[in-house]
């Protein structure tokens, strides 16, 4: 029996077992055995973890609603790989230690939310519990803000400054923004004295994007009270006060970091080739360098498309088609067919964006064409795209 065994119950290791049942459905537990291994007992939402400022929400499903029809589930932690053996060592309860066979192996092992160092001031929205802190935060602004009489100190009470303009710190400033006028209405304040300011180093909002397509999104936000302002690095937040590097200094009641991921750093305790931004290197198939019976897709690799030389995203929209196409390429290896020249990467030109409840900013290029979106529409189509992610549709 073949043994595959998936290392991580992110998007792309869930995405994969989902794959893996259609191609291989009727062989699983007969010649195919598949086996998922994560620390944790659940898939975590990532992309969702803004909604967790403004509301309470679950983003756990259990790893046990995707291992169905014979799929193993070990909750575990990879510590140790022996490639030559192929067999992976797992730190599992109580700090015992199992060792599993395979005879593939894919590294499905995402990416891990960067932390602005706490004296740098601010919060880094980075966990459940570091949003419910901004919550708490920002309620208490409101609080402050309602017991000041002077206009210009309470604007700046009620200023929110989101430092990182990827898609999570556009989300979370839109997020934010449109909630935080309602608890500041509900408090019996003015909501047009709120002001949410998101700061990037970058000149432009959202990466491979034409300059039109990142103008309309920066009018978009604009629309809902949010101020862009590019080409800044924020390097502090202290007594109220933002420093940037090129001098410019701004007032705000407080700062929420969105740094953006980084590839898991258990990666490089696996001695595999790996790239400057330490995603580890595979071929056309995915295979990793070296290694024809190791695997690596989502975040944690580095996947380029020979054809334009371009680099898949860290996003789900790629580690989605990523996993769809490693299932059939897993299959043809059990069934002893060629994978060469078919399987390539082709980067998703796609960005789906929440602008807060019941507005959203999809585009998408096709044909050379740029498509937009926005609106209820947009927000529509941005919630599907969650939850088939998570396949929860």
């Amino acid at each position: 029996m073949k043994h595959i065994v998936i290392l991580g119950g992110g998007f792309a290791g869930i995405n994969l077992l989902n794959g893996l049942k259609k191609e291989l459905g009727h062989l699983i537990g007969k010649e195919v055995k598949i086996t998922l291994v994560d620390k944790n007992s659940f898939h975590f939402r990532k992309v969702l973890l803004f909604k967790s400022v403004v509301e309470d929400v679950d983003l756990k499903v259990p790893l046990k609603r995707y291992c169905t029809d014979g799929m193993e589930y070990i909750k575990g932690e990879a510590i140790a790989c022996n490639h030559s053996e192929k067999e992976i060592a797992i730190k599992i309860e109580n700090e015992k230690i199992r060792t599993i066979q395979y005879d593939y192996l894919v590294l499905a092992l995402g990416s891990v939310i960067q932390e602005i160092p706490s004296t740098l001031g601010g919060t880094t929205l980075k966990s459940v519990k570091s949003a419910l802190e901004v919550r708490e935060k920002l309620l208490s602004l409101i609080q402050l803000a309602k017991a000041e009489e002077n206009r210009e100190v309470r604007r700046e009470l009620l200023r929110i400054a989101i430092v990182g303009g990827g898609i999570t710190g556009i989300e979370t400033s839109s997020e934010i923004c449109v909630w935080f006028k309602e608890e500041v209405q509900k408090a019996g304040l003015n909501p047009g004295e709120i002001e949410v300011i998101l700061f990037d180093s970058k000149e432009h909002l959202l990466q491979g994007v034409p300059v039109k397509v990142s103008e309309r999104l920066v009018y978009e936000l604009k629309k809902i009270g949010i101020k862009f302002v590019s080409k800044t690095r924020v390097k502090q937040f202290e007594n109220g006060k933002l420093l940037c590097t090129n001098g410019t200094t701004y007032t705000a009641g407080e700062c929420i970091w969105t740094p953006g991921v980084q590839v898991n750093p258990i990666i490089q305790t696996f001695h595999l080739p790996l790239s400057n931004e330490n995603q580890i290197l595979v071929t056309d198939t995915y295979c990793i360098k070296g290694h024809s019976h190791i695997y690596a897709i989502g975040d944690c690799a580095r996947i380029v498309d020979k054809k334009t030389n371009q680099v898949d995203g860290m996003t789900c929209k790629e580690a989605i088609p990523q996993a769809t196409r490693l299932s059939e390429i897993l299959k043809n290896e059990i069934y002893g067919i060629s994978n060469y020249i078919t399987h390539k990467a082709y980067p998703v030109k796609l960005y789906c964006i929440s602008l807060g409840p019941n507005n959203g900013f999809v585009w998408v290029q096709k044909w050379g064409l740029d498509f937009i979106l926005s609106g209820k529409i947009g927000a529509r189509i941005r919630e599907r795209t969650w939850d088939q992610a998570s396949l929860l549709v």
